[in-house]
């Protein structure tokens, strides 16, 4: 995996642990988004590791 991906997919992570922070803590303010679904991400982190291995 390439430094680039592994960057990617750790914000990715980071703004999803953000979010369920954010709703466990019960912060004022709209949560911020959070995007794709656990399926998604899979695919994606696949298609990520496909690249760096071709």
């Amino acid at each position: 995996m390439t430094e680039e991906h592994q960057a990617v997919i750790s914000d990715a992570m980071n703004e999803r642990m953000r979010a369920a922070l954010h709703r466990v803590r019960r912060e004022p303010g709209p949560a911020p988004v959070q995007r794709g679904s656990v399926a998604l991400m899979t695919q994606e982190f696949g298609a990520a590791v496909a690249t760096g291995s071709a």
